[in-house]
Order: structure tokens, then sequence, then C-alpha cells
């Protein structure tokens, strides 16, 4: 979890870049940062050694992740075929790959049920 909070840091901080920091594209470092915190106490909860808050922080998590891939999925079809935003365009798109990639691997980590 801790690496798709670094990876959406860094896209978040690469969309504001791509636009020399004006203030209408720093939502796109404040979304990367919320959803880096939001990650990161996913995480912290799953690293717990209460089963609840395993099971919620792990959840939680699967739930966001896939949030997020839709997100960007809609965002990059809304910046498609317009020339002008050619490079939200760009950025959605690798963060809708890295999010279901992200999403795919945090799918095949999920704990397994117990058997009694």
């Amino acid at each position: 979890l801790m690496e798709y909070g670094i990876f959406l840091v860094t896209c978040g901080t690469a969309g504001a870049w791509l636009h020399n920091w004006e203030k209408k594209a720093m939502h796109s470092l404040y979304a990367g940062l919320g959803g880096s915190l939001a990650m990161l106490g996913c995480g912290l909860l799953a690293a717990s050694n209460i089963k609840v808050f395993v099971a919620i922080g792990v959840h939680l998590a699967l739930v966001l992740i896939l949030v997020f891939t839709g997100v960007f999925s809609v965002q990059a079809f809304k910046s498609y075929g317009h020339p002008e935003k050619f490079d939200r365009l760009v950025l959605f798109v690798v963060m809708g790959l890295g999010s279901g990639i992200a999403l795919a691997k945090a799918i095949s980590m999920k704990p397994k049920k117990e058997k009694n």
C-alpha cells in the first residue's frame, strides 16, 4: 500500500509540475497527497495485530484503489480527443494503469480466510 501511495503522490506532483505549479493545477498534488495518506492509514490498520483492524484496512484499501482506478479511467476518457488535454490524458492513463496493477497486487495479497 505504501508503494501505491508513493505512486499517487508522485503522479500528483508530476501533474502540478506539468502546469508550472499554477494554482489551478495544484489540486493534482493535493489529491495525490490525500490518496497517499489514505493508503498510509489503510496500511497502518492492515499492519496491526488486531484482526478487525486488519480486515478494515485491507478492505478499505481495496475499495479505495477500485474507486481511484475508476476516477482515473473516467478522467482519461474525458480527456481523450482533446489535443489541449493531452498531458492530462497521459497522466490519467498512467495513473489508471498503475492503479489497476495495484488493485491486482492487493487482491493477490489479501489474507485468506482461516478454515476452522
